[in-house]
């Protein structure tokens, strides 16, 4: 995925909402605590829910921006990254697994068809 399409939802936020200062393009990762670099970590990151016990999922390379001036950082959360294949389709634009429920490929953005 380019880095624009990661991106894409996180366009329209030009300045920091809080003090106005610039915002950089990182990625969050969330293993025990949020991490935060401006490259996406090679390895990813595999975790255990600790609300499901047994339920694995990933919270890797999440798309962000972080104020230079005041650090707040605003994450493009997906909730989990892992969904069991039964449970995916075809994008129709893209051909990228997404949600049977999509109503939208948050690849890119193409509407899906009922």
């Amino acid at each position: 995925m380019s880095e624009g399409g990661e991106f894409s939802k996180l366009s329209s936020i030009k300045k920091c909402p809080i003090c106005g200062g610039n915002l950089v393009k990182g990625y969050s990762n969330a293993p025990r605590g949020v991490y935060w670099g401006t490259e996406k970590h090679k390895l990813g990151l595999v975790l255990l829910d600790s609300v499901m016990p047994g339920a694995l999922w990933t919270q890797d390379n999440m798309p962000a921006l972080r104020c230079e001036n005041c650090g707040i950082a605003i994450i493009d959360y997906r909730a989990p990254m892992y969904t069991p294949k039964s449970f995916l389709k075809e994008c129709a634009k893209c051909r990228e697994k997404i949600p049977i429920a999509s109503e939208e490929c948050p690849h890119c953005g193409t509407r899906q068809k009922d």
